[in-house]
């Protein structure tokens, strides 16, 4: 299921999609797009970045319109897991820890969605999460992802998954171990003006 919805908060715009499952190649109900009550001045998204990448601007997308800043990203992963583990730690579930191929998983479909101007569980190519977890030969048992878009800090795309009920659930499930996070901002997003992309990759290892 696809479904957009383009709502005005004050001046920014703010979306989500939730997507888990087992080692089943079978992505089940993508949880559609919402509107989490998150609301900012577009004006202040000044927060830049891709998780996992070098501290210097990333330049993709086969145009060579897509100019990605990642300064401070890795800090933003970092925040986004330490935010995670509070909540996983309030509900009785052990941490998970910052694992290498799913971060590189989430940061390709964070550079892909800025660079392309979309948020989605399925990439610009056509990838499911399953097709760009495999890509890294994660060996996975479980997995799952979320995505968001317009948020500008880890505090409140935190906020906006943990307000909805399935990527609440895919933080809180106690399979998952491992953790990628993948954050990108583009500032020439003339599109929908989300500038913000985010990507969770959850997993636990065979």
């Amino acid at each position: 299921m696809k479904r957009y919805l383009y709502v005005l908060l004050i001046v920014a715009l703010f979306a989500l999609q939730a997507c888990a499952t087992d080692a089943a190649p079978v992505e089940g109900d993508e949880a559609g797009s919402l509107i989490p009550p998150v609301s900012s001045d577009a004006s202040s998204l000044s927060l830049e970045g891709s998780a996992g990448a070098a501290n210097d601007p990333i330049k993709v997308s086969p145009e060579g319109q897509c100019t990605a800043s990642d300064s401070n990203a890795a800090q933003f992963a970092a925040d986004v897991i330490v935010l995670v583990n509070q909540e996983r730690a309030a509900a009785g579930l052990n941490a998970v820890t910052s694992q290498a191929q799913l971060t590189q998983a989430a940061q390709a479909h964070s550079l892909d969605m800025g660079c392309n101007f979309f948020m989605s569980h399925t990439g610009s190519d056509g990838s499911s999460p399953l097709d760009r977890i495999k890509r890294t030969s994660y060996p996975f048992t479980w997995w799952g992802e979320n995505v968001a878009a317009g948020y500008r800090t880890p505090a409140t795309v935190m906020t906006g998954w943990m307000n909805s009920a399935p990527h609440k659930a895919n933080i809180l499930n106690p399979n998952f171990t491992e953790i990628g996070i993948g954050y990108v901002y583009n500032p020439n997003d003339t599109v929908n003006r989300y500038s913000h992309y985010w990507t969770m990759v959850l997993g636990s290892q065979q």
